[in-house]
């Protein structure tokens, strides 16, 4: 069984066409994506004195010192011990893409990008918020931003 998926952003809802000779396998996938509904993902941040368990849509940037790595969710920031290139390789590089060396940003955050000083950008998140994009990675991004996957630097 082939099965494609196709992204059309112009829709307000979601839309699954199955198609396909055998109605059996059909009813069968459609069963599955009926019983499996999707779940926020989430990850743990452990901070000097607790464990906490954010979604990482709530996640706006991070930004790494060192072996500090200090996370902005929308109205706190927590720090952990961890370096940038640790946690962009763990399973959240799918939605974070790197803007600097030292920082990255929730790519569903980003709400537009205006031109600064010497090629860099300023990156406007959705809360208003403004970030430095650095001209090594204007590629990147726009690559992400055009549905592309990877995140490394250029």
């Amino acid at each position: 069984m082939e099965i494609k998926l196709t992204v059309d952003n112009t829709l307000s809802d979601i839309l699954a066409v199955i198609s396909g000779p055998d109605l059996t396998q059909l009813t069968a996938v459609a069963a599955k994506l009926d019983t499996n509904p999707v779940e926020a993902r989430k990850m743990v941040i452990k901070t000097a004195d607790q464990l906490q368990v954010v979604a990482l849509a709530d996640v706006l940037w991070v930004e790494s010192l060192g072996n500090e790595l200090t996370i902005s969710l929308h109205q706190q920031q927590l720090i952990t011990r961890k370096t940038l290139k640790q946690f962009l390789a763990d399973d959240t590089a799918h939605l974070f893409v790197q803007i600097s060396k030292s920082m990255a940003i929730n790519i569903d955050a980003l709400d537009r990008m205006a031109a600064a000083f010497s090629g860099n950008y300023y990156g406007y998140l959705t809360n208003g918020q403004r970030v430095t994009v650095s001209r090594r990675y204007i590629k990147n991004i726009l690559n992400r931003l055009e549905g592309g996957t990877d995140n490394d630097a250029v």
